[in-house]
């Protein structure tokens, strides 16, 4: 058996645990389904992933192609930059693109490897590519005068914090505003999603290799995981949503994660793993910075926002109660309100 084959092997049968874990068994897996489905559902019938801009193509300075959107062209007196987090889309702002459009230039764009970006090579599915992926992102979205405020959840939020890592220059300068929601800027290995001590103690050992064998068999994986996805619906909703998170919202988050390529899959969670300190915030403090976490986070833990919010002095912190780490589907309201007033606070700042 090639390794391709163990690895794909490997993988499906630690999905299938997984979902036995879940479920304890296909009957008990699909009692837990249907437990999920009667939930009450504030978003039933939501046109998840139907709001569109005006597309606009991205080339990465690798030469990858991305995928961005415009909403408000028009608009030159302050531009919204939407970062998604790892195994989602731009469509992940749904909520907030609605409720947003009229206060500037919204920009919304896929990461490499998700959604509609391409995924270049291998090699360059890391942290510190992505905060170049959203230089050129600017630079093809935004005028050259116009300010901006960046906004992103979990990975995107990484995202924002290494591009003012790179680019601190324009922190303060063109950047004036900043929104984190449930993100980190580091030891994610440590992260426990709830799992015993011994066991999460091994996973934070094994995980990362795991990862990395398993990149030569994700054409393989790619082609087979998209079976089980009850399974991977209920792990999605204990994992990524609070306790009473609509089915919905579970649902379509489900949906961007199975079309996420199985490379960027890997290799991304690969690189917040295994980067100690993703950033140390420090070049965020020219900007007005907002940090949004969830009470029931599993994923970044409420801990990492308060992390970052002590390394950012002038940061004002918001806790979502109720919220899992999908909180700007779970409870859209609480987080569009919270980026509603950084904006405004944007637009009272430039103006005076």
């Amino acid at each position: 058996m090639g390794r391709a084959a163990r690895t794909s092997r490997n993988i499906l049968a630690v999905t299938a645990l997984g979902a036995g874990a879940a479920g304890a068994g296909l009957a008990a897996q699909r009692r837990a389904l249907r437990r999920l489905q009667l939930r009450p559902d504030p978003y039933a019938g939501e046109p998840f992933g139907s709001v569109r801009g005006r597309p606009v193509p991205v080339r990465a300075h690798d030469g990858t192609r991305l995928y961005a959107e415009i909403d408000g062209i028009e608009r030159t007196d302050l531009a919204i930059v939407f970062c998604h987090g790892w195994t989602l889309t731009q469509d992940s702002w749904h909520f907030q693109r609605k409720a947003l459009r009229g206060h500037g230039r919204l920009v919304l764009w896929d990461q490499r490897g998700h959604g509609r970006s391409d995924g270049g090579e291998r090699d360059g599915n890391d942290l510190p590519r992505l905060a170049h992926d959203l230089a050129a992102v600017i630079d093809a979205t935004v005028p050259a005068d116009t300010p901006i405020v960046l906004v992103g959840h979990s990975m995107g939020g990484m995202t924002i914090m290494r591009y003012a890592d790179e680019f601190p220059e324009e922190i303060g300068r063109r950047v004036v505003g900043a929104g984190l929601l449930c993100t980190s800027s580091g030891a994610l290995a440590e992260v426990s999603l709830g799992l015993p001590v011994a066991l999460a103690r091994a996973t934070r050992v094994l995980v990362p290799r795991a990862l990395r064998a398993a990149g030569a068999g994700s054409a393989v994986i790619e082609k087979v995981r998209h079976l089980g996805r009850s399974g991977s619906m209920l792990i999605e909703d204990l994992i990524a949503f609070g306790p009473d998170a609509g089915p919905a919202a579970v649902a379509f988050a489900e949906e961007m994660m199975a079309d996420t390529r199985m490379d960027a899959f890997l290799d991304f969670l690969h690189s917040m793993l295994t980067h100690e300190v993703i950033s140390d915030c420090a070049a965020l403090g020219d900007a007005d910075v907002l940090v949004i976490g969830a009470e029931h986070d599993r994923l970044t833990p409420v801990e990492h926002s308060f992390t970052i919010a002590e390394c950012v002095p002038s940061a004002r912190l918001e806790v979502v109660p109720g919220a899992g780490h999908m909180a700007m589907l779970e409870r859209p309201g609480a987080v569009t309100d919270h980026l509603l007033d950084l904006v405004h606070r944007a637009h009272k700042a430039l103006a005076a």
